[in-house]
């Protein structure tokens, strides 16, 4: 403790008093002492001081892919942060592409972990093995029984399906990889719902059959991850017959499509419609303005950390899915 007063000017009681979690200091103080100790390598040392440490710590994880898509996953961070603070809590953020624990999680200086995004069933068990609180946004575990926050995607494109039908337009598409992460397939789901439903389509085989004729439902992803405007274009002429309106599976996916075939003349709405979903920032920016589906994302990062501080204080409650609610955005781009 003499070494980390020496360090900051403090006096050894300060420190002592921060590190064992007592009154005495200020929050700001409290927060440099603590991280001065970890710095220098204080807290390995003590599993008391790791456990005050760690009261005031969650851990955020995000996969590399995901950062490409930061103008939604930003909004959720943005939430997760905003909330922390007003609690009292510092975030660790930690971007992963292989299924790596982090240090902060194997060492146990943290008191929660948020995963956001999609993670695998095997991953996600080796993580809530540590015995840290866990949980997920934008994504549901079918297999491990975790926390949960969501958007109501299925709801967000049955409606915005069901709108696109009443206008009178026909020939509806999906555009977007449907094993991508959970929440894109709830959004196939509610589209194909939808179609069921309003044009009177019979068995599941025949419903598909039918948007399968206006629709790509595989390998878009990777284009709008790469960039590759050709390869986005070359999905879209192997649809098998030409749509008048296309729902995407997100804006991301939605602006680069417009601007891929604005590039090859093609007129948006004129020539075809096309529909995103998320409304992110951009989705109001571009030309002709696009109609999507508004997603609470900033609200998702404030539900699951108020949920993440009810699970640590109150571990023994019973699992809980939040799902949020959405609305349809009608912009230029129908």
């Amino acid at each position: 403790m003499k070494d980390i007063a020496e360090k900051l000017g403090l006096s050894v009681n300060a420190v002592s008093l921060a590190l064992n979690d007592r009154a005495g200091v200020g929050e700001e103080t409290r927060r440099l002492i603590l991280d001065t100790a970890e710095q220098m390598g204080y807290l390995d040392s003590s599993p008391e001081y790791i456990q005050t440490y760690s009261n005031k710590n969650i851990c955020i994880m995000l996969k590399h892919r995901f950062f490409r898509d930061f103008r939604f996953y930003g909004r959720i961070l943005l939430g997760i942060e905003e909330e922390a603070k007003k609690s009292g809590y510092d975030v660790f953020m930690n971007s992963f592409e292989r299924e790596e624990i982090p240090a902060c999680v194997e060492s146990r200086k943290v008191s929660g972990i948020i995963v956001v995004g999609k993670v695998e069933d095997a991953f996600l068990s080796r993580l809530k093995g540590y015995g840290i609180p866990v949980l997920l946004v934008d994504h549901r575990s079918l297999e491990e029984p975790t926390d949960s926050v969501t958007s109501d995607s299925r709801q967000g494109a049955y409606q915005m399906t069901a709108c696109l039908l009443n206008r009178g337009i026909e020939r509806i598409g999906y555009f977007g990889d449907i094993a991508y992460t959970p929440s894109t397939l709830d959004r196939f789901l509610g589209f194909l719902e939808a179609m069921q439903q309003h044009r009177g389509l019979g068995s599941f085989k025949e419903s598909m059959a039918y948007v399968e004729r206006f629709s790509v439902l595989s390998n878009v992803e990777d284009f709008v991850i790469h960039q590759d405007a050709q390869g986005l274009y070359e999905a879209f002429e192997s649809i098998p017959e030409k749509p008048d309106v296309l729902l995407c599976s997100n804006d991301e996916l939605a602006v680069f499509f417009m601007r891929t075939l604005q590039g090859k003349g093609i007129h948006i709405p004129s020539d075809l419609g096309i529909v995103g979903f998320d409304d992110i920032e951009l989705s109001s920016m571009v030309s002709p303005a696009l109609t999507t589906v508004h997603v609470q994302k900033k609200m998702m990062g404030k539900r699951a950390m108020q949920r993440l501080l009810q699970r640590i204080s109150h571990p023994g409650e019973e699992i809980e899915h939040i799902i949020l609610g959405v609305r349809i955005v009608e912009r230029d781009s129908v």
